[in-house]
C-alpha cells in the first residue's frame, strides 16, 4: 500500500479526494518506490512519514526531495493544514561500488589471487573466478562478501 493508515484523512477528505491521493500516490510508488504513512491527524496538522524502498535503477531521491515531493502531493489536497513530514532517505550500501574492475584492483593492489580467495572464504574456485572473470553476475551477498573480504 503506497499511503499506510490513509483512513485517518477520512475525516479532512471525500471519498473522490482519497481516491485521488491514493492514485497519485501509487505513481510515486511505481515509479519511484516511494511509500507514505500518515502518522497522525488534527484539525491542524498531518503528519506524514515518507520512505523511499530499493529502486530497480539504483537511483534514490535526497531527502530533500522527498519531503518537497511529500509536500506537493498533500499540500494541494490539504490546503490549510500544517504539514509535519519526516523523509527516510536510502543510504547506499558500501558494496555498491564492486564490479569486476574494482575487484581486479583490490586483488593488485593487495598481491591476491583467486586460490588464496577460494582457501580463505571457503568458496570453490571457480565460482570465485567466475564472478573475478565477469562470467558470473554478482548478488548483492557476493558483492559484499568482496567488499568486506578486500576492504580489509
Amino acid at each position: 500500500m503506497s499511503i499506510q493508515n490513509i483512513d485517518y484523512l477520512g475525516s479532512l477528505l471525500n471519498a473522490d479526494e482519497l481516491n485521488s491521493l491514493k492514485k497519485a500516490a501509487e505513481r510515486h510508488s511505481q515509479q519511484s518506490n516511494m511509500d507514505f504513512k500518515i502518522v497522525s491527524v488534527d484539525d491542524k496538522m498531518v503528519e506524514i512519514e515518507t520512505s523511499q524502498g530499493e529502486t530497480a535503477s539504483g537511483k534514490y531521491a535526497t531527502q530533500q526531495v522527498l519531503l518537497k515531493r511529500t509536500a506537493e502531493l498533500f499540500k494541494k489536497r490539504l490546503p490549510g493544514l500544517e504539514l509535519q513530514i519526516t523523509a527516510n532517505a536510502v543510504l547506499p550500501s558500501p558494496a555498491d561500488v564492486v564490479d569486476v574492475s574494482w575487484i581486479d584492483q583490490k586483488m593488485q593492489e593487495k598481491g591476491l589471487r583467486i586460490k588464496q580467495i577460494a582457501f580463505e572464504t571457503g568458496i570453490d574456485r571457480e565460482s570465485i573466478s567466475d564472478w573475478v572473470t565477469g562470467k558470473k553476475a554478482m548478488g548483492k551477498t557476493v558483492k559484499a562478501m568482496f567488499y568486506f573480504y578486500l576492504s580489509r
